[in-house]
């Protein structure tokens, strides 16, 4: 029998809330083919290695290997094999990580975006987890003391591959891959990466603290501004932490800060130098201006004498006079002190402050918000993506002088991260070329250089029993106008605003009239049909969603931007033609592929609309990979030559478990690159 559109609803929302371990038992009761791994026997004293340099772009490595400054890379290209590797579509870290991890695509692991929205209100969320809080409280004068305990829960459904390999004694490291937080029990060895909170928010929150009080930001992200009174050179000042969940909410009307936990510090100001000391937590801190301190702990009290959460920080002088400007980056969860599981064991979290020091644990890492609202000019991101660097390399040193047997996997964010904030540097054809501080133009040149200096540490290992793959789940390009989205819909008549949304200049998703609209954007690249039995206020049939898909479809493709002549939008996807899976009823009914140098306003994003309908992207984020998937290919390197043409992202699991002698699980979508088509033919019929 055929399963209705709101039985099949109903039944998703209700998988997508079990818990990971929970799910997974389930599945397996049920006896659910994905649970089992047919297999040849484990190969003992294999091992594969994969370098994950997210974003790492193939244009930017062959010019690099052009001119002589990747010789690693270009050793593993000719002794090897190197190819473009397909992503999916959204071509966006978490999406094609998540198919990395499981061989799925994004219909059967669940995760479209970093943004997707609750069909029942339409309102957008982030992606990857969701927090529970605990159903049952106690009053205690202005405490609500919980009974019963809150969790955090992965978003993203499948098993991952390297469960199989531990499954079967198979040592496994996997360190920082995205999506993985909470930090699942599957691997030997675990750190959370993309996705990873801090203690106050899913990005992240940094605080400024300027004495400037004309200093205005507005429509701030990402960020308090706290303004304070420098009397006598010193300045009393407190560091706002995360939400006191066990404190009975009150008005916050007045003061964005009042259920806030805190910090409280100084900041004595030297008189005749642009040097300041912060005293915090027992921490002496000296601070010249430009300088960044080393991570500072620091722990929220929850409850008097009872209760805490620890976070660590970085403090970082912008100048001392004749204002004082101090930033603080988000308080990330201190990992030898967790608020949140972001290392398996958790004492790995112990371990390595211990080897490298206290390091980010924030999933984005580096401060991309403090940096687009200009807190942080270009100097200040970049020290702060050194530090990131520094971090990333030494840990990478001694996980790898640790590993010995089994899977090793390493993620590098700052391939990705880097290309996004400083591509306008590099790159004269951007419109803010002029407007960036031409210092850095060559620092994502120099950031490959370090990486290609990392390849050259696993290379000695590649050997007749070890694998090495360089692989990145996207390439990268400019993005120098945005194209509101939301916009073009409600000219076009498909999204409809209220009579008091008609009179704003820009309007929220709060201001759309769901019950008279047909389509809708949400995320960087979904474009929901608002459909019966699936959204809330849903009004549009069956029998019209295909007309209804096909002309938006059209329509998008042939809009011209007519500033350049250019079309924004390079293609539009059904993601039927692109998904398989439980999970792709609620994906979005189309993927809009955007042209290098334009992408969705960060307004579409999240549902809104605005006046112009293509402008220039006046952020310092200004690289970009949401385009259309076969536009931003990422890399792959192989220490083996590879077998079959336009291998995608999807094939890797199938070929990492191959090469430990596992058969390809039946719910992956991929093919193994150890073999020729032809082969793998034979080897199925017989």
């Amino acid at each position: 029998m055929e399963e209705t559109a709101s039985g099949m609803l109903k039944r998703v929302v209700r998988s997508r809330t079990l818990n990971r371990r929970t799910f997974v038992k389930t599945a397996a009761a049920a006896g659910f083919p994905f649970i089992s791994c047919g297999r040849k026997g484990p190969r003992t004293g294999k091992k594969v290695v994969v370098l994950g340099m997210d974003g790492l772009d193939p244009n930017l490595v062959d010019d690099l290997i052009a001119a002589g400054r990747a010789p690693n890379f270009k050793k593993l290209k000719e002794t090897g094999s190197y190819s473009r590797l397909g992503t999916t579509m959204p071509a966006l870290s978490p999406v094609a990580w998540s198919s990395f991890i499981t061989g799925l695509t994004p219909g059967g692991h669940g995760i479209a975006d970093f943004i997707v929205r609750d069909p029942q209100t339409y309102m957008p969320f982030f992606s990857i987890w969701e927090a529970k809080g605990s159903g049952r409280t106690l009053s205690l004068g202005d405490y609500q003391i919980p009974l019963s305990g809150g969790s955090v829960v992965n978003r993203r459904a499948g098993k991952p591959f390297w469960s199989y390999l531990t499954e079967e004694g198979i040592p496994a490291s996997v360190i920082k891959i995205p999506t993985n937080f909470p930090v699942e029990e599957t691997a030997t060895r675990a750190v959370s990466g993309m996705g990873t909170p801090d203690l106050i928010d899913s990005f992240g929150v940094f605080n400024y603290f300027t004495s400037d009080a004309t200093e205005e930001y507005k429509d701030l992200s990402g960020g308090n501004i706290i303004y304070v009174s420098v009397r006598n050179h010193r300045v009393d000042t407190e560091l706002y932490g995360p939400a006191n969940a066990l404190r009975k909410p009150k008005d916050a009307s007045r003061n964005a800060f009042v259920n806030s936990t805190r910090v409280p510090f100084t900041v004595q100001i030297d008189p005749s130098a642009d040097a300041v000391r912060i005293d915090i937590s027992g921490r002496r801190i000296v601070l010249n201006k430009g300088e960044y301190s080393e991570w500072v702990r620091v722990d929220f009290e929850m409850l008097p004498m009872l209760s805490s959460v620890s976070g660590i920080a970085r403090f970082y002088l912008r100048e001392a006079h004749p204002h004082l400007r101090l930033y603080v980056t988000p308080i990330n969860i201190d990992p030898e002190n967790q608020a949140m599981p972001v290392t398996y064991p958790a004492e790995l979290g112990v371990e390595l402050a211990r080897a490298v020091g206290p390091f980010w644990t924030k999933g984005l890492p580096c401060d991309t918000k403090a940096f687009d609202y200009r807190v942080l000019d270009d100097e200040g991101y970049a020290k702060q993506a050194e530090l990131l660097l520094e971090e990333t390399l030494a840990m990478f040193d001694y996980e790898w002088s640790r590993f010995k047997e089994g899977f090793f996997y390493y993620y590098v964010s700052n391939t990705d991260q880097d290309a996004h904030m400083l591509w306008r540097n590099m790159d004269p054809t951007h419109p803010m070329h002029k407007a960036s501080d031409l210092r850095y133009a060559g620092y994502l040149p120099h950031l490959y250089e370090q990486m290609d200096k990392m390849v050259g540490k696993v290379l000695p290992a590649a050997d007749n029993d070890t694998v090495v793959l360089i692989c990145s789940d996207h390439g990268f390009a400019q993005f120098g106008r945005q194209f509101h989205l939301n916009t073009w819909l409600r000219d076009q008549g498909y999204l409809t605003l209220t009579s008091e949304g008609n009179l704003k200049d820009k309007t929220a998703i709060t201001d759309i009239d769901w019950e008279k609209t047909a389509a809708y954007g949400i995320g960087f690249n979904g474009l929901y049909i608002n459909q019966e039995g699936r959204e809330w206020a849903g009004r549009v049939g069956p029998g019209k969603r295909e007309d209804l898909v096909e002309r938006i479809s059209k329509e998008l493709e042939q809009i011209v931007d007519p500033e350049t002549g250019k079309r924004p939008v390079a293609k539009v996807y059904r993601r039927e033609d692109l998904y398989t899976g439980e999970f792709t009823f609620e994906m979005p009914d189309l993927l809009v592929g955007y042209t290098p140098g334009y992408r969705s306003s960060s307004g579409s994003v999240l549902g809104e609309t605005g006046k112009p309908l293509i402008d220039i992207n006046p952020w310092a984020w200004s690289g970009d990979h949401s385009m259309a998937k076969d536009l931003v290919p990422g890399c792959l390197f192989s220490s083996v030559p590879l077998q079959g043409e336009a291998p995608n992202i999807v094939d890797l699991p199938v070929t990492i478990l191959d090469y430990f002698g596992f058969e390809k699980p039946p719910q992956m979508t991929g093919r193994s690159l150890l073999r020729s088509e032809a082969t793998e033919h034979r080897r199925t019929l017989g």
